[in-house]
């Protein structure tokens, strides 16, 4: 991977790879990638990953973390689904 600093003044761009389960279907792991994709474009991604037994109530209470934390900074949000 490149140095970030250094791709910062050069302008070159830096390389992630991003491990996905074997179990998850083609279709799933291309839409991880473009999420990916935009949300670095976009800015500095948050991403949350959620155990596949997380229970509905954890799930929105970790989203109204992020969005308190969000809010406190007074950082802008866009939500790619």
């Amino acid at each position: 991977m490149t140095d970030p600093s250094s791709a910062a003044e050069t302008g070159a761009a830096t390389t992630f790879e991003f491990a996905v389960p074997a179990g998850w279907p083609p279709a799933l792991a291309v839409t991880f990638a473009e999420m990916m994709d935009k949300a670095i474009d976009d800015g500095f991604p948050v991403v949350v990953p959620v155990r596949k037994d997380a229970t509905p109530e954890q799930i929105s209470q970790v989203f109204a973390d992020v969005q308190a934390l969000v809010d406190r900074l007074g950082l802008g949000i866009s939500h790619h689904v």
